[in-house]
């Protein structure tokens, strides 16, 4: 596993439309699509080992944006353990 969330979403996204990836790149100009976003989103949940929202990758501006959502603790998590 890389070290940060941004690490984990720019090699997922790579891989996804196999191609290299910044932080600036926005999912939809890349040619994100439903398709691409369920499969994007797998990927993430595995190598993240959370929930990933597809709303969540195709309702942010940019992949960074996407990274720094993922790296807030889930406001369900506390509830979770009860």
């Amino acid at each position: 596993m890389s070290d940060t969330p941004i690490d984990e979403v720019l090699t997922a996204v790579s891989e996804v439309f196999g191609r290299p990836v910044v932080p600036e790149d926005d999912f939809f100009d890349l040619g994100g699509d439903s398709i691409t976003a369920v499969e994007l989103s797998l990927r993430l949940e595995e190598s993240l080992g959370v929930e990933v929202d597809v709303e969540l990758v195709v309702g942010l501006p940019d992949l960074a944006a996407l990274a720094a959502a993922l790296a807030q603790p889930s406001p369900a998590s506390p509830t979770a353990k009860h």
